[in-house]
């Protein structure tokens, strides 16, 4: 149960838009037909390549619901230790622990409250897990975005057929926003931006993003860092099937730009390895070429590396961001990164990353926050590096930016 002594609550609506898909953002490109790009916009995918700056393959068909919910309303005044405000669209009110500063009044005890069923926190995480206890036969999934960052957030949530309102959110340090997001939503993505809109309305400084797929009481989820690692970030799905489970990255925000490799330091994202080999000034770089003489070796010996021989004259930067001819090869992409190329599809993570050269971004990312996507194919082999769930029977996704501050 999670406490939210000095917390600030606010009042979210889902607008769910069953028209076209919300305009893109200048940084934003849409999923190509039949494949995923580390460019491609929103939401996680039901398994295979993982997206970049978003980008997921679609749920099951279904448009989205028509009207607006009522996310979480606040516990606007009250005394200390009374019951808070209602979690989610036509939600319950339920005792917790702790209190939240309502708006304009005193200390109240925040909604929700109930131990999440499906998973916990994390060593080193959120702590208790908020529960809105929400019934499974209510419409839509509840989104509670927490930002746990010493500094202040914008949040932005958008997928096909749906922006939900607010749209761009300004979290303080600790506050929390409710969303309702539609049954039917794919390619769906949850931003933190560090700086308000410009004078066009376009928020300022993306710092990270999570990504999502809903459809039909699943909720298919993962955090990646395929194009660079900003924010550490903690999920966990509610819901009744048996991968409703907690993935987050632990790291102090802090020490994102103090760990980050040579080099890959862009303000205070660190760049993945595709990421930093597209840009033109950096080409040249060893870095960008680190891997050329194992994917020519690949490339040489169809009968050791069968179905390699395609792979003749790819770069280094084509398997980083697994593109050209690794976008259609999987296995040879994620040999190439982990540095498995003469045992590409041993699953014991333990020898990943040792036999250089390999993807040194990758493995950095794999261990200060195990389990995530650092490359688009992370999700290749017997053990899935990728950190993807599908939560079936779901009614509520938590996502907290910077669980460890």
């Amino acid at each position: 149960m999670r406490s939210y002594s000095g917390l600030a609550f606010t009042v979210g609506f889902a607008i769910l838009a069953c028209s076209d898909p919300p305009p893109s953002d200048p940084e934003v490109l849409r999923t190509p037909t039949g494949g995923r790009s580390n460019e491609a916009a929103g939401g996680a995918s039901t398994g295979g390549r993982a997206s970049g700056t978003g980008g997921a393959e679609t749920a099951p068909a279904g448009g989205s619901e028509t009207g607006g919910k009522t996310g979480k309303s606040t516990a606007s005044g009250g005394n200390p230790g009374s019951t808070g405000g209602v979690a989610g669209s036509g939600g319950r009110p339920a005792s917790g622990k702790g209190g939240a500063t309502a708006s304009g009044g005193k200390s109240a005890t925040a909604s929700g409250g109930k131990s999440a069923t499906g998973g916990s926190a994390a060593t080193g995480g959120t702590g208790g897990v908020y529960d809105a206890d929400r019934d499974p036969d209510e419409p839509g999934i509840l989104l509670h975005v927490t930002n746990g960052c010493p500094f202040d957030l914008w949040i932005r949530a958008a997928g096909q057929g749906a922006v939900l309102e607010p749209e761009n959110a300004q979290l303080e340090p600790g506050a929390s926003q409710d969303y309702v997001a539609p049954d039917q939503w794919p390619a769906a993505r949850v931003t933190a931006y560090g700086a308000g809109p410009n004078a066009e309305g376009k928020l300022q400084q993306e710092l990270d993003k999570v990504e999502m797929t809903l459809g039909d009481k699943v909720i298919n989820y993962n955090i990646t860092y395929v194009d660079w690692l900003g924010l550490p970030v903690e999920m966990l799905a509610l819901g009744s099937g048996d991968d409703c489970e907690v993935v987050g990255c632990y790291l102090p925000v802090g020490d994102v730009a103090e760990l980050c490799p040579d080099d890959l330091l862009s303000g205070t994202r660190c760049l993945s390895a595709g990421n930093y080999c597209s840009q033109s000034s950096h080409q040249s770089s060893d870095f960008c070429h680190a891997l050329d003489d194992r994917i020519a070796e690949c490339a040489s010996d169809p009968d050791k590396y069968p179905g390699c021989e395609e792979a003749e004259g790819a770069t280094t930067p084509q398997v980083y961001g697994c593109s050209g001819f690794f976008s259609g090869s999987p296995k040879w992409c994620a040999a190439l990164n982990r540095g498995m190329l003469d045992a590409p599809d041993d699953g014991d993570i333990g020898k990943y990353y040792d036999d250089s050269p390999y993807n040194t971004y990758a493995e950095w990312v794999h261990d200060v926050c195990p389990g995530i996507y650092a490359f688009p194919y992370d999700d290749y082999g017997k053990t899935n590096e990728s950190g993807f769930h599908a939560c079936r029977g779901g009614t509520q996704l938590n996502i907290t930016f910077c669980p460890a501050g």
